[in-house]
């Protein structure tokens, strides 16, 4: 009797997400802002749920980068806004392949390889995965407060 294996079937909804959104800038957008906000998006500044997409005038479908109004502060924004891709002009999809091939690589993913595959400049891809890196460490630790106890230890060279 052939045995049953399971593809993909252990991949939770992320990763299973991540490939779609590197397709296509909309479908990044979508992702990203499920990722961020789940279902009830919240303005970054005040944290108010009551917001609204904005809409094209002409065609009256949802505007091509994706903002979004808050009713409380009447602030403009969009998923980048707070984040590591705020001030950045690359593609939302060039974002989500440089997430997924970084998180993937088991030694990382160079710039130039990020500019081979998806046809950014090097200095895009660059500036990219320097965002993307930074993202990835870990939070400074508060120092130590209080009394602290420590070995003896001898830090030094030969004495005078």
């Amino acid at each position: 009797m052939p045995r049953k294996t399971k593809i993909a079937s252990d991949k939770t909804a992320i990763v299973a997400g991540i490939p779609r959104a590197c397709v296509h800038e909309e479908i990044a957008r979508d992702f990203l802002e499920t990722l961020l906000w789940g279902t009830s998006p919240a303005c970054p500044k005040c944290g108010d749920t009551a917001v609204y997409q904005m809409m094209d005038r002409k065609t009256g479908k949802r505007q091509a980068d994706g903002r979004w109004r808050c009713r409380g502060c009447k602030q403009q924004y969009t998923v980048r806004t707070g984040t590591i891709m705020e001030d950045s002009r690359i593609p939302l999809q060039y974002w989500c392949y440089a997430f997924w091939k970084a998180c993937s690589s088991k030694k990382g993913v160079s710039a130039l390889q990020i500019k081979r595959e998806t046809g950014l400049s090097y200095k895009s891809a660059l500036f990219l995965m320097h965002r993307v890196r930074f993202a990835m460490t870990e939070p400074p630790q508060r120092p130590l407060k209080g009394t602290v106890e420590v070995d003896e230890t001898y830090v030094g060279g030969k004495p005078r």
